[in-house]
């Protein structure tokens, strides 16, 4: 971070001090070479929690070349490799990910890219380390070089799913790299996020859990919101490896739905009206089931011309009006004794139970139109 010390996240400058470390490694993702020894030195470790949105972070950048040549696991343990198999199986199958296009980024040696080839994705990596580059490469894997920032798409964007794992703590710009990403699918794109889990050196006092490598540090909370912020709807986030890491499966959001929700201001609405006209056309009459929220607003909207009057179960709303529309607001009785050809029915909770007290007890053999897009019309 250069000036002031602000949150990576949302950018707040009320930034607390919560833990500090005075001899901690200044890299501990390179060992050192026997002539490197001598000029060795720790250095003091400052960890700072945001009181705006609650983030865990180093209040100092990651070197500019630290992936250039840093050292990473590549002889994975058995228990990690059934780990991230049974990860990879998850994500691909519940995402329906097989023969899609996946980009994995900061594959590294390419061991996971490896087992999304064997569950049929169409894996490609982007690594900005030459040397796990080269390892992955010799693997039979594609990777890309470079990182990952909002300024550009990812080389064959776009992707249908990303996984990002162990990467995003790294990340000096987690707004940047996350717009990146999200900038690089399609726009019903999928991915995983691991990153380890802050959680657990809270609940087990793990001060070794810290260190310069590690820039952010994420509770499910922090993760989420970190997602959220940057276009992402997160559909679960969940504790893996003993609860070392947190793994959040999200998907783009795109604000689908909203072009549609916009369409059916007029569309559901038109329908309303056109078949309050046809039936008053006909020489018919209509009543609406419902005076909630929702059928008040939907009234509202389309004008509500033909209606007669309002029905509702709750004694308390009888003998009101509505809004806008100034309908009366009556018991189900009413009905009976002031019989209507239609009844829109508004109140979608308890649709059911209102269809079988129309058909049931009220004897009523008139259309029934459920609010929907489009109308859903039940005949008698």
């Amino acid at each position: 971070m250069s000036g002031s010390p602000r949150c990576r996240l949302c950018r707040s400058a009320e930034l607390e001090l919560v833990l500090r470390l005075d001899r901690a490694p200044r890299d501990v993702s390179y060992l050192l070479r026997a002539e490197e020894v001598q000029g060795d030195e720790a250095v003091t470790l400052e960890v700072h929690r945001c009181g705006g949105c609650g983030l865990v972070q180093l209040a100092v950048d990651p070197d500019a070349d630290y992936y250039e040549d840093y050292v990473m696991t590549v002889s994975h343990s058995p228990q990690m490799r059934e780990f991230q198999r049974r990860q990879a199986h998850d994500f691909v199958t519940r995402l329906e990910l097989a023969g899609r296009r996946v980009i994995e980024i900061g594959c590294g040696d390419g061991n996971y890219l490896g087992i999304l080839r064997e569950l049929g994705v169409q894996a490609t990596g982007i690594e900005p380390s030459a040397g796990f580059r080269t390892l992955a490469e010799a693997a039979g894997n594609e990777v890309l070089a470079g990182y990952v920032t909002a300024a550009r798409a990812i080389p064959g964007a776009p992707y249908d799913a990303f996984a990002a794992r162990e990467v995003l703590e790294h990340v000096p710009d987690p707004n940047d790299f996350l717009t990146g990403v999200r900038r690089s699918l399609t726009d019903d794109g999928v991915g995983i996020v691991e990153v380890p889990s802050l959680e657990q050196a809270l609940e087990h006092a793990r001060f070794y859990d810290f260190f310069r490598d590690h820039v952010n540090y994420f509770t499910v909370g922090t993760l989420a919101r970190a997602l959220e912020r940057n276009g992402f709807l997160v559909l679960e986030i969940t504790r893996g490896m003993g609860g070392e890491y947190l793994q959040a499966l999200v998907r783009v959001d795109a604000g689908r739905g909203f072009e549609a929700l916009q369409g059916a201001v007029d569309t559901v609405a038109d329908e309303l009206r056109r078949l309050l006209a046809d039936q008053a056309a006909r020489g018919g009459r209509a009543a609406a089931w419902g005076s909630g929220a929702k059928g008040l607003a939907c009234l509202a909207q389309s004008g509500a011309e033909g209606i007669a009057y309002v029905v509702d179960s709750d004694p308390r709303k009888q003998g009101r009006i509505t809004p806008v529309t100034h309908l009366p607001v009556v018991a189900p009785e009413r009905l009976l004794e002031d019989p209507v050809d239609l009844v829109v029915v508004t109140a979608l909770a308890y649709r059911q139970e209102i269809v079988a007290e129309l058909r049931g007890r009220l004897g009523f053999r008139g259309t029934i139109a459920v609010l929907a897009a489009p109308l859903e019309l039940l005949g008698p």
